[in-house]
Protein backbone atom coordinates (compact mmCIF):
# COMPACT_ATOMS: atom_id res chain seq x y z
CA UNK A 1 0.00 0.00 0.00
CA UNK A 2 1.45 3.25 -0.83
CA UNK A 3 2.19 5.67 2.30
CA UNK A 4 0.35 8.58 0.11
CA UNK A 5 -2.83 6.86 0.67
CA UNK A 6 -2.75 7.51 3.90
CA UNK A 7 -5.28 10.68 6.29
CA UNK A 8 -3.14 13.97 6.50
CA UNK A 9 0.09 14.18 6.92
CA UNK A 10 3.50 15.31 5.72
CA UNK A 11 3.78 15.57 1.73
CA UNK A 12 4.57 13.17 -0.37
CA UNK A 13 6.28 14.02 -3.45
CA UNK A 14 5.87 11.30 -7.39
CA UNK A 15 7.66 12.41 -9.98
CA UNK A 16 7.62 11.65 -13.67
CA UNK A 17 6.03 13.46 -17.00
CA UNK A 18 2.70 14.70 -17.06
CA UNK A 19 1.66 14.57 -21.11
CA UNK A 20 0.40 17.88 -22.73
CA UNK A 21 -2.85 18.59 -25.39
CA UNK A 22 -4.79 21.14 -25.95
CA UNK A 23 -8.23 21.42 -27.35
CA UNK A 24 -11.66 23.23 -26.83
CA UNK A 25 -13.57 23.79 -23.77
CA UNK A 26 -16.06 25.39 -22.06
CA UNK A 27 -15.19 27.61 -19.00
CA UNK A 28 -16.31 26.25 -15.85
CA UNK A 29 -15.21 27.16 -11.99
CA UNK A 30 -12.68 24.48 -10.69
CA UNK A 31 -15.03 21.61 -8.28
CA UNK A 32 -15.52 19.10 -7.02
CA UNK A 33 -18.49 17.59 -9.38
CA UNK A 34 -21.39 16.35 -7.36
CA UNK A 35 -24.36 14.31 -8.23
CA UNK A 36 -28.22 15.52 -7.78
CA UNK A 37 -30.62 14.63 -5.11
CA UNK A 38 -31.54 10.90 -4.57
CA UNK A 39 -35.09 10.02 -3.33
CA UNK A 40 -35.53 9.10 1.14
CA UNK A 41 -35.16 5.27 -0.21
CA UNK A 42 -31.41 5.74 -1.67
CA UNK A 43 -30.43 6.84 1.65
CA UNK A 44 -31.57 3.65 3.57
CA UNK A 45 -28.30 1.95 5.08
CA UNK A 46 -29.59 -1.51 4.29
CA UNK A 47 -29.57 -2.56 0.89
CA UNK A 48 -32.71 -5.04 0.30
CA UNK A 49 -32.75 -8.56 -1.52
CA UNK A 50 -31.31 -8.87 -5.19
CA UNK A 51 -30.57 -11.45 -7.85
CA UNK A 52 -27.03 -11.02 -8.05
CA UNK A 53 -24.22 -9.99 -5.11
CA UNK A 54 -25.67 -6.80 -2.63
CA UNK A 55 -22.61 -4.93 -1.91
CA UNK A 56 -22.03 -2.37 1.49
CA UNK A 57 -19.20 -0.17 0.85
CA UNK A 58 -19.56 2.15 4.41
CA UNK A 59 -17.44 0.37 6.24
CA UNK A 60 -14.69 1.00 3.85
CA UNK A 61 -12.08 3.72 4.15
CA UNK A 62 -11.17 4.19 0.75
CA UNK A 63 -8.33 7.11 1.92
CA UNK A 64 -6.35 4.22 3.38
CA UNK A 65 -7.59 1.59 0.37
CA UNK A 66 -6.32 3.79 -2.64
CA UNK A 67 -3.10 3.22 -4.09
CA UNK A 68 -1.72 6.14 -5.58
CA UNK A 69 1.46 4.67 -7.08
CA UNK A 70 -0.37 5.02 -10.95
CA UNK A 71 0.30 8.52 -10.45
CA UNK A 72 3.91 8.15 -10.11
CA UNK A 73 3.81 8.52 -13.67
CA UNK A 74 2.53 11.90 -13.63
CA UNK A 75 4.39 15.27 -13.48
CA UNK A 76 5.22 15.70 -9.74
CA UNK A 77 2.22 15.82 -7.36
CA UNK A 78 2.04 16.49 -3.92
CA UNK A 79 -0.89 15.52 -1.86
CA UNK A 80 -1.73 18.48 0.33
CA UNK A 81 -4.82 16.93 2.23
CA UNK A 82 -7.32 14.28 2.19
CA UNK A 83 -11.06 14.34 3.07
CA UNK A 84 -13.05 10.62 3.98
CA UNK A 85 -16.43 12.90 3.71
CA UNK A 86 -18.44 9.81 2.17
CA UNK A 87 -21.17 10.85 -0.25
CA UNK A 88 -24.10 12.72 -0.20
CA UNK A 89 -27.35 12.09 0.61
CA UNK A 90 -26.53 7.84 0.16
CA UNK A 91 -24.70 4.90 1.60
CA UNK A 92 -20.93 4.38 0.56
CA UNK A 93 -17.56 5.83 1.42
CA UNK A 94 -15.26 8.09 -0.81
CA UNK A 95 -12.13 10.01 -0.36
CA UNK A 96 -10.76 13.29 -2.09
CA UNK A 97 -7.43 13.73 -2.24
CA UNK A 98 -6.15 17.66 -2.88
CA UNK A 99 -3.06 17.66 -4.94
CA UNK A 100 -0.63 20.26 -6.22
CA UNK A 101 1.80 19.77 -9.32
CA UNK A 102 5.39 20.78 -9.57
CA UNK A 103 4.34 24.24 -10.65
CA UNK A 104 1.92 24.37 -7.86
CA UNK A 105 -1.28 24.25 -10.19
CA UNK A 106 -4.11 22.50 -8.39
CA UNK A 107 -4.59 18.49 -8.95
CA UNK A 108 -7.58 16.35 -7.60
CA UNK A 109 -8.77 12.60 -7.57
CA UNK A 110 -11.64 11.79 -6.06
CA UNK A 111 -12.97 8.14 -5.45
CA UNK A 112 -16.16 7.53 -4.56
CA UNK A 113 -18.50 4.45 -3.93
CA UNK A 114 -21.53 4.25 -3.14
CA UNK A 115 -24.20 1.37 -2.41
CA UNK A 116 -27.41 1.33 -2.71
CA UNK A 117 -30.45 -0.44 -1.27
CA UNK A 118 -31.33 -2.15 -4.67
CA UNK A 119 -30.31 -2.02 -8.20
CA UNK A 120 -32.94 0.08 -9.17
CA UNK A 121 -32.41 2.82 -6.93
CA UNK A 122 -28.73 2.55 -7.84
CA UNK A 123 -29.79 3.04 -11.67
CA UNK A 124 -31.61 5.86 -10.33
CA UNK A 125 -28.48 7.78 -8.60
CA UNK A 126 -26.37 6.84 -11.96
CA UNK A 127 -28.92 8.11 -13.99
CA UNK A 128 -28.84 11.63 -11.93
CA UNK A 129 -25.19 11.65 -12.85
CA UNK A 130 -25.76 12.37 -16.34
CA UNK A 131 -28.58 14.59 -15.96
CA UNK A 132 -26.35 17.42 -13.74
CA UNK A 133 -22.52 17.20 -14.60
CA UNK A 134 -21.72 19.94 -16.60
CA UNK A 135 -18.94 18.19 -18.33
CA UNK A 136 -19.22 16.67 -21.73
CA UNK A 137 -20.21 13.29 -22.53
CA UNK A 138 -17.23 11.09 -23.61
CA UNK A 139 -19.10 7.64 -24.90
CA UNK A 140 -20.31 4.15 -22.51
CA UNK A 141 -17.32 2.22 -21.49
CA UNK A 142 -17.58 -1.61 -21.76
CA UNK A 143 -16.25 -4.19 -19.51
CA UNK A 144 -16.86 -2.00 -16.28
CA UNK A 145 -20.06 -3.23 -15.26
CA UNK A 146 -23.71 -3.38 -16.00
CA UNK A 147 -23.43 -0.06 -16.76
CA UNK A 148 -20.78 2.58 -17.27
CA UNK A 149 -19.64 6.06 -19.44
CA UNK A 150 -17.20 8.48 -18.87
CA UNK A 151 -17.16 12.44 -19.02
CA UNK A 152 -14.77 15.73 -20.04
CA UNK A 153 -14.09 19.16 -19.33
CA UNK A 154 -11.21 21.70 -19.77
CA UNK A 155 -11.88 25.26 -18.57
CA UNK A 156 -9.69 28.20 -18.20
CA UNK A 157 -9.62 29.42 -14.63
CA UNK A 158 -6.37 31.44 -14.89
CA UNK A 159 -4.35 28.07 -16.01
CA UNK A 160 -5.49 25.23 -18.21
CA UNK A 161 -7.49 22.66 -16.36
CA UNK A 162 -8.58 19.35 -17.61
CA UNK A 163 -10.42 16.80 -16.05
CA UNK A 164 -12.00 13.27 -16.69
CA UNK A 165 -14.83 11.38 -14.84
CA UNK A 166 -15.98 8.22 -15.03
CA UNK A 167 -18.94 6.02 -13.08
CA UNK A 168 -20.40 2.54 -13.72
CA UNK A 169 -22.92 0.73 -12.01
CA UNK A 170 -22.84 -3.38 -10.52
CA UNK A 171 -26.30 -4.38 -8.94
CA UNK A 172 -26.92 -1.92 -6.02
CA UNK A 173 -22.92 -0.47 -6.25
CA UNK A 174 -21.89 2.80 -8.33
CA UNK A 175 -18.29 3.92 -8.15
CA UNK A 176 -17.00 7.43 -9.36
CA UNK A 177 -13.81 8.59 -9.82
CA UNK A 178 -12.93 11.99 -10.78
CA UNK A 179 -9.54 13.03 -11.59
CA UNK A 180 -7.91 16.44 -12.72
CA UNK A 181 -4.86 18.32 -13.57
CA UNK A 182 -3.98 21.83 -13.86
CA UNK A 183 -1.06 23.52 -15.66
CA UNK A 184 0.57 26.00 -18.12
CA UNK A 185 -1.11 23.83 -21.01
CA UNK A 186 -4.06 20.98 -20.77
CA UNK A 187 -3.31 17.23 -19.39
CA UNK A 188 -3.67 14.86 -22.27
CA UNK A 189 -7.15 13.27 -22.19
CA UNK A 190 -5.88 9.50 -22.78
CA UNK A 191 -3.69 10.39 -19.56
CA UNK A 192 -6.57 11.17 -17.30
CA UNK A 193 -9.09 8.59 -18.76
CA UNK A 194 -5.79 5.59 -18.05
CA UNK A 195 -5.56 6.16 -14.75
CA UNK A 196 -9.56 7.22 -14.10
CA UNK A 197 -10.14 3.85 -15.24
CA UNK A 198 -7.05 1.63 -13.06
CA UNK A 199 -8.35 3.86 -9.66
CA UNK A 200 -12.73 2.98 -10.97
CA UNK A 201 -11.66 -0.87 -11.08
CA UNK A 202 -9.54 -0.61 -7.97
CA UNK A 203 -12.13 0.48 -6.08
CA UNK A 204 -14.58 -1.69 -7.70
CA UNK A 205 -12.49 -4.86 -6.35
CA UNK A 206 -12.47 -3.16 -3.01
CA UNK A 207 -15.89 -2.84 -2.07
CA UNK A 208 -17.14 -6.09 0.05
CA UNK A 209 -20.02 -8.13 -0.50
CA UNK A 210 -22.50 -8.09 2.02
Amino acid sequence: MSALAAVPRPVVALVAVLGAAACDGAPAPVAVPTTGATTASAAASTPTASAGPVFRAQDLDLCKRTDLRPLAELSSLTVARTDPKPPLGHPGAACLFEMRTRTGHQANLLVEASTLVSAEEAGRLYRATQQVTVMTPAGGIPGLGEEAEAFTRRSDPGFKYAEYMVHARTGNLVVKVWFSVGGASYAATETLRSKALTFLRATQAAVPIG
